[in-house]
């Protein structure tokens, strides 16, 4: 049996799931014989239409939703099992880009925009799932954070963002805590530098010399993010007792 036949049938909540790496993420989950509930918020409906149409398999489906809303994030998910079944995979993507620039010349409101987004939307949108998935002792639950979290140096210049993603780290590492006893499982997955997405306002001239300089001459792609994600779904993840896989292959690592 193939690991996409073992893995259809279940039910894949995608927060940010029409971004950069959301919708590499759903590409990929919906390949291995999953169903991607594809949670969005400004995207436009008619493009989140179209991405759910080409996405491998059938029964995907797309719901607009502010994580910032509690109620609106709970409404959701029960939403979700009504249209789809029971989630058994929820992967938090969601996410906005930094502001360049040291933290120290950071705004508060760009604080509050990075953590109100990755903390307080992925925990609206974690705990909704986790929850459900306590109730049934089974699950996996994945953050996407950045290689930062374990490559301080890797994290320079990008402002807030990075403490929102430590913080989001913290609260992994927690619910890995809390959901262990019940068999829910729970990881981050780290990239390290992507030239797409959130870089794509970095002239290609620096992204060329640095990935140059790099030791594996190349950087993360938001498919690589996806493998990730996939691998740590399957039952060849079960006893993997890290928090965090690092995707950075730029720094000599991919593991």
């Amino acid at each position: 049996m193939t690991d996409a036949q073992t893995e259809n049938g279940k039910v894949a909540a995608i927060s940010g799931g029409s971004g950069y790496v959301g919708s590499a993420i759903a590409r990929k989950l919906a390949a291995d014989g999953m169903r991607v509930a594809l949670l969005y918020h400004r995207t436009p409906e008619k493009t989140v239409n179209d991405m759910i149409t080409l996405l491998p398999g059938s029964g995907h489906c797309a719901y607009q939703c502010d994580l910032e809303d509690a109620g609106q994030v709970a409404e959701t998910i029960a939403k979700i099992e009504r249209d789809m079944g029971q989630i058994g995979i929820s992967v938090h993507a969601a996410g906005i880009g930094p502001h360049r620039g040291s933290l120290l010349r950071s705004s508060s409101q760009d604080l509050r925009d990075q953590l109100s987004v990755t903390v307080s939307g992925g925990f609206h949108f974690l705990s909704a799932c986790a929850l459900a998935m306590k109730e049934r002792t089974a699950g996996v639950i994945i953050g996407i954070t950045t290689s930062a979290v374990l490559i301080s140096e890797a994290g320079q210049g990008l402002g807030a963002y990075v403490p929102a993603k430590y913080a989001l780290q913290g609260m992994l590492a927690m619910l890995r805590q809390e959901l262990a006893p019940h068999h829910v499982r729970v990881y981050s997955v780290a990239p390290g530098f992507m030239s797409g997405g959130m870089n794509l306002d970095i002239p290609q001239a620096f992204v060329d010399m640095a990935r140059e300089k790099s030791p594996a001459k190349k950087f993360a792609s938001a498919d690589d993010v996806a493998d990730a994600v996939s691998f740590l779904c399957s039952d060849h993840a079960v006893h993997v007792s890290n928090l965090t896989l690092l995707v950075a292959p730029e720094s000599g690592a991919l593991s």
